[in-house]
């Protein structure tokens, strides 16, 4: 009896799981600003705001550049999980943000690294998909904003 129920175990477990890669089919996500101030307060403001947003170790800044007015990074968007012997694991999604700055001007793209892998384990969708992909970097783009267009912490201290 005991072999049976390891068995139904088993075969209820392999069965309900399966795995799906999507590949994002749009083009990045990119917004451009209309400001009223200098490259170098907007490279700073860029700058102070790219490493504000980067809170972990896994996302960094990997090229920045001042007379260019280019500040580039990985940024983990979406953290994943440690599969255990109850869950699948699922890996961590990292977008590629570029900053460029000019006078009066700013820029943000936020542009998906790598395919989508979404889970299905046991009924229940687990993972990135495209569309929080979409959601996350509109949100990444309306942070960004609404610091560019704020005061800079060089400014007045």
């Amino acid at each position: 009896m005991k072999k049976i129920v390891l068995i139904a175990i088993i075969i209820l477990n392999t069965s309900c799981v399966s795995v799906k890669t999507e590949t994002y089919e749009g083009e990045p996500m990119i917004s451009i600003l209309e400001l009223e101030t200098s490259k170098d307060s907007n490279y700073i403001k860029a700058n102070e705001w790219m490493v504000e947003t980067f809170g972990n170790a896994e996302s960094v800044i990997q090229f920045t550049d001042k007379d260019a007015g280019i500040v580039k990074g990985k940024y983990m968007m979406y953290s994943g999980q440690i599969g255990t012997q109850y869950s699948p694991a699922v890996k961590s999604y990292f977008v590629m943000i570029t900053l460029r700055v000019k006078d009066q001007g700013a820029k943000i793209e936020v542009d998906p690294i790598n395919e989508f892998t979404i889970t299905n384990y046991m009924g229940n969708k687990i993972g990135f998909t495209p569309e929080m992909f979409k959601s996350l970097a509109q949100e990444l783009i309306k942070d960004f904003t609404l610091n560019m267009r704020g005061e800079s912490k060089n400014d007045n201290w």
